[in-house]
């Protein structure tokens, strides 16, 4: 019997240009996996979710997601309730038409949408974890968002506000680097307190803290280069306080992930974080911008199955 296979696409990703290539996404999901039995033309935040939610409990098989981490990030938003997958036995699908394309590298799927709708098409599954961030949004109210790559708070949230800005029609290697050079020049040192998995806390100044489910974010960057997205862990990232020199210096390193050397940077892993601050620090999660600290990140094992290659050792 053919799958229930449901499509979501997000026109606006990628500054637009996933409008522009609709039509040959089409076709290429067309040769490789058939016609979808429903469709989905995102136009506002949020309808990803909601879109996915009631594919999958309108008996979907498969939901696909068009566009960048944030479109995944949302379509992944509606499988689950409550921390609980809706119906277990429905399968996410990606093609990957944003600006970062973070997720799919980390993942490791192809690079080019033909070989993206071969994947799905092929049928191979992985079962990957998903993170779940519970913050402010800063008003005093609580919000809980998935997240399937990465979140971030301090200067992350400062470089999607950037990138949102304008710079996302430079596309993800340029777009992200130069906001984040362009953040960094000047975004302060701040003051927050961590604990991982509930241990002691531990307070500094920060530039930046990082939680990853996968090793590669914003365009290419390897903030978490040991990161897997199926060890059940968070890798964590402490950025500490820098002097302007010392964070010129250590900017290209983040693409290769030499960064991990320098004492400026610490690693843990770990299921948990907890992060607050007497300053406004904000918060964001594949790129999408979700409130501020305080937050409480967590992962979730072997929560989604997923369309893609199996992972590749070493």
């Amino acid at each position: 019997m053919k799958e229930k296979t449901h499509l979501i696409i997000n026109p606006s990703s990628a500054a637009g240009k996933t409008g522009q290539r609709q039509s040959h996404i089409l076709a290429a999901l067309h040769r490789h996996l058939g016609q979808p039995n429903s469709l989905c033309l995102t136009s506002r935040p949020g309808e990803a979710t909601t879109s996915a939610r009631e594919a999958i409990l309108a008996g979907s098989d498969l939901v696909i997601a068009v566009g960048g981490d944030g479109t995944i990030q949302e379509t992944v938003n509606g499988f689950f309730s409550q921390g609980k997958l809706l119906r277990p036995g429905c399968q996410l699908g990606i093609i990957n038409s944003g600006t970062g394309g973070g997720f799919v590298q980390s993942l490791g799927l192809p690079p080019d949408i033909e070989s993206q709708c071969r994947v799905i098409g092929e049928g191979r599954t992985r079962l990957i974890d998903v993170g779940r961030a519970v913050f402010s949004d800063g008003k005093g109210a609580g919000l809980e968002r998935l997240f399937i790559n990465e979140c971030q708070a301090g200067i992350g949230g400062e470089v999607v506000k950037k990138v949102r800005g304008g710079y996302k029609k430079l596309g993800g290697l340029l777009g992200f680097g130069l906001s984040t050079l362009a953040v960094a020049l000047n975004y302060p040192n701040r003051k927050m307190t961590i604990s991982v998995d509930d241990g002691p806390e531990v307070s500094g100044r920060f530039i930046g803290i990082v939680a990853a489910n996968g090793n590669t974010m914003a365009g290419g960057m390897r903030l978490a280069p040991r990161a897997q997205v199926e060890d059940g862990l968070l890798d964590i990232l402490f950025i500490h306080g820098q002097t302007l020199p010392e964070r010129l210096w250590n900017f290209p390193k983040i693409y290769s992930g030499s960064h991990l050397t320098s004492p400026k940077f610490s690693y843990f892993q770990g299921k948990s974080i907890r992060l607050t601050s007497e300053e406004e620090v904000t918060f964001e999660a594949d790129g999408e911008l979700c409130g501020h600290l305080p937050c409480r990140i967590d992962i979730l094992p072997s929560a989604l199955r997923v369309r893609a290659n199996p992972r590749r050792e070493g």
